[in-house]
């Protein structure tokens, strides 16, 4: 397995004191940045009725962040595909791989908020995975066949993915079914969990996919190594205390977007969230390059995460603080942190 360490965005897309348009167009510009620096992908959560996001069409941000962009790939993570019509999710991801020239990263998944997918009419986690999978064999269908009987009707397809057989595949993973899953078939992943769990599930997925990589029928055999992906909310500036001040303000009001739907329910909380706790599943960093270098070599060691997913902008951290950050990330940061991880 490619242990080169590569550098994406990760965004939510929340809902802030701006207006959408103010929203969006920020976003765009964070994408174009990190296109001009080099950064490999851009991907985006899809949620529904809740502050975390306010995207609730994916494709059609990642459109624009194709027409922004030259090199840099973009995708949802995840597409939640028990939302989404069948042959409707085939077509637009068709033509979003067409549209960018082959620059689609395609996450699935059957979406992690049972509140949420009853928006769509789904109740149970059941009737969502029976959805979920259904879709997937679909999408997969529909790339192999040029006609496909489909409810009832042969439906003839004149698209197809750009990139053969179709994107690369992520799933994200926080247990050991869903890593079973995700390593079997070798889907990019995105590790949804406490920091000290990391190293264990990297470890565990690293094993299942080397004993499974040569198997037959595997969803994302076409990729040669997979990303082992870990988020990590950076808010970098020229003091410790003004990055620190910065970032603890924008991560709380993250943290009650994260939590808003199941806390109106009058749920538990599905994460820790507590910024500097060390059983977090999502720590903050923050403070000048040097000292925010140190402590991602810290995480990259401690996770042995090859892919780093930088999340800038969140909560409501104003713009010209998260395009600051990705500044002083790419020039004084990225060239510090190791190009190799170990296994």
């Amino acid at each position: 397995m490619d242990e080169t360490l590569r550098f994406g965005l990760f965004d939510w897309i929340e809902a802030s004191g701006r207006t959408p348009r103010e929203v969006y167009e920020h976003k765009l510009e964070l994408a174009a940045a990190a296109d001009r620096a080099g950064f490999h992908a851009c991907l985006i959560a899809e949620h529904h009725g809740t502050p975390l996001s306010i995207d609730g069409s994916p494709a059609v941000m990642l459109s624009a962040i194709f027409q922004r962009t030259r090199r840099l790939r973009a995708g949802a993570l995840t597409f939640c595909l028990p939302w989404y019509d069948p042959y409707r999710f085939y077509n637009e991801a068709c033509m979003l791989d067409q549209m960018s020239g082959g620059r689609l990263e395609l996450g699935v998944g059957r979406g992690v908020s049972p509140i949420e997918s009853r928006i769509f009419g789904l109740h149970s986690i059941d009737e969502s995975r029976e959805k979920y999978r259904s879709t997937l064999d679909l999408f997969f269908e529909f790339s192999r066949n040029q006609v496909v009987r489909y409810r009832g009707g042969d439906v003839e397809l004149y698209n197809k993915p750009l990139q053969k057989p179709w994107p690369p595949l992520w799933f994200p993973s926080s247990n050991r079914d869903s890593i079973e899953f995700t390593a079997r078939h070798g889907y990019h992943t995105a590790f949804l969990g406490r920091l000290a769990d990391c190293k264990a599930h990297f470890e565990r997925y690293r094993e299942l996919w080397a004993q499974h990589r040569n198997d037959p029928g595997r969803h994302n055999a076409h990729v040669a190594s997979p990303f082992l992906a870990k988020t990590q909310h950076l808010v970098i500036a020229d003091t410790d205390a003004e990055a620190e001040r910065l970032g603890l303000a924008a991560y709380a009001t993250w943290a009650s977007h994260l939590h808003h739907l199941t806390r109106k329910h009058g749920r538990p909380d599905v994460h820790q969230t507590e910024p500097v706790a060390p059983d977090s599943t999502q720590p903050l960093i923050a403070g000048t390059p040097a000292s925010v270098a140190a402590q991602l070599k810290n995480m990259l060691r401690a996770t042995t995460a090859n892919y780093l997913l930088c999340v800038f902008s969140f909560g409501d951290l104003a713009p010209e603080h998260a395009l600051r950050s990705l500044e002083l990330f790419s020039r004084e940061v990225k060239p510090k942190l190791s190009t190799s991880q170990k296994s």
